[in-house]
């Protein structure tokens, strides 16, 4: 099953608000309230803020999965994003300015420490996979989904 972005309303959001680089209040099961403006969201938006998730379930961590997590999260940090393992409808969101964005933001977290794995969301028929991925400056939740080919269908940090 593919996702679409106008299904999610989202592919991509980057919410780290001004300054709250050391904790990050909002997470992934939760909308934040009031969303501060995303640094990452290009002019006109990519659809506004992550969508609401119910919270993650407890559930094992799958090894293979987790090493994508981690080498995902790296890569943007990095500004090294493969492409070729996004779907088409991420693919078409993410532009260069964006991705230079996300991946100085998250840069500035510094190096990883930990990627824990807090479960899986169930959204409108879709896994979202919930990591919180813990730096040297803080820690940020990354969640996302696959398609069935293994391409990701759904990425954002909050």
């Amino acid at each position: 099953m593919a996702i679409r972005p106008s299904r999610l309303a989202l592919i991509f959001a980057l919410a780290i608000g001004t300054g709250a680089l050391g904790s990050v209040a909002a997470h992934a099961q939760q909308a934040p309230a009031s969303p501060a403006p995303s640094p990452s969201a290009p002019a006109g938006d990519i659809g506004g803020s992550p969508p609401p998730l119910p919270s993650p379930r407890p559930g094992p961590d799958d090894p293979k999965r987790h090493k994508l997590a981690v080498q995902q999260f790296l890569a943007w940090q990095q500004g090294d994003v493969d492409r070729t393992l996004y779907a088409d409808e991420v693919n078409g969101e993410l532009n260069d300015d964006l991705l230079d964005r996300a991946g100085k933001t998250l840069a500035n977290m510094g190096a990883l420490q930990s990627a824990v794995f807090l479960g899986t969301a169930h959204a409108k028929g879709v896994d979202v996979y919930v990591y919180k991925m813990t730096c040297q400056n803080g820690s940020v939740n990354m969640d996302f989904a696959l398609q069935p080919d293994g391409k990701i269908a759904l990425i954002f940090f909050e």
